[in-house]
């Protein structure tokens, strides 16, 4: 299980070094012990976040919760993905494909949101499954067919069974919806639809799109398919620029649009060409 303290970069610059690194460890620090107190081990600090192991996918999910219910009392969020599966154990870290499905689930999770594989939802007792919600399947490096993810959440599924999920869509498309959304970047091509409804994008080695470029965040961005449009969500230091048509540039920072038409993406800068390193070029095709 990943554990991460979003925006931990505007922290820093909002509260400056000594206060926001203070915070930041005591923040750790207490997803330690909950970590401990819930049967778990933690098997090394990630800056700003945590790797985490439990014998028992249900600790792991408890954990997860109680996690997520802290954060309030910290006034940071947090993220968390979670995947059942054998690691290599070695040196003070955890190796194995498992390890590298539960980094990419919680880079693609939503502040505040726990995300969890099939796997690990699976082997979960009935009052814990009851707190989970099936989303969709997501790209994951490395591996060739697209994994299922669920949202677990405090409260059962029963009690918002009419909520639009964050990788949610209708079954009844309008004539003119737009239903794909092809994306560009040297050699790199991602296409998003129903069955692959959301891509992560950033520096990070596991990205669904992975940008080479200074100005790019490591978690810059996530595109999402959601009630029948394709929504940027900017989780960058420097910010999106959108170009599409002739429209005036979008400009995000820490905020989300819907993406129309075709156009560019700028990850960290304005978006002038397609052949700059920090610029995808993205096409959408109507139903």
């Amino acid at each position: 299980m990943f554990v991460d303290i979003v925006d931990s970069t505007m922290l820093y610059e909002r509260a400056g070094n000594a206060t926001a690194a203070a915070l930041t460890q005591k923040v750790l620090a207490h997803l330690r012990l909950i970590t401990e107190t819930s049967g778990g081990a933690v098997i090394k600090s990630l800056g700003d976040g945590l790797l985490v192991a439990f014998p028992v996918p249900d600790e792991a999910a408890r954990a997860a919760l109680t996690m997520i219910a802290a954060q309030r009392d910290f006034g940071l969020r947090l993220r968390v993905g979670i995947h059942f599966g054998p690691v290599i154990s070695g040196e003070g870290d955890l190796y194995g494909d498992a390890c590298n499905v539960a980094a990419r689930v919680e880079q693609i999770a939503r502040p505040g949101e726990i995300l969890a594989t099939d796997a690990l939802v699976g082997r979960l007792s009935p009052p814990l499954l009851r707190k989970t919600k099936p989303l969709n399947n997501v790209t994951v490096k490395g591996k060739s067919n697209p994994i299922r993810v669920h949202q677990l959440r405090e409260f059962e599924e029963r009690e918002e069974a009419q909520e639009s999920t964050t990788l949610g869509f209708s079954h009844d498309l309008v004539p003119g919806t737009l239903v794909t959304l092809h994306l560009s970047y040297r050699g790199q091509e991602v296409v998003l639809n129903r069955a692959l409804p959301r891509v992560a994008i950033g520096r990070e080695e596991t990205s669904g799109l992975r940008i080479a470029s200074r100005r790019t965040s490591r978690q810059h961005a996530v595109i999402d398919f959601s009630r029948e449009s394709f929504i940027l969500t900017d989780h960058s230091t420097n910010g999106t620029f959108i170009r599409s048509g002739d429209a005036p540039p979008v400009v995000l920072r820490r905020d989300s649009t819907k993406l129309v038409g075709s156009g560019l993406i700028g990850l960290g800068a304005e978006a002038l060409d397609p052949a700059q390193d920090h610029v995808v070029s993205f096409r959408g095709e109507l139903a």
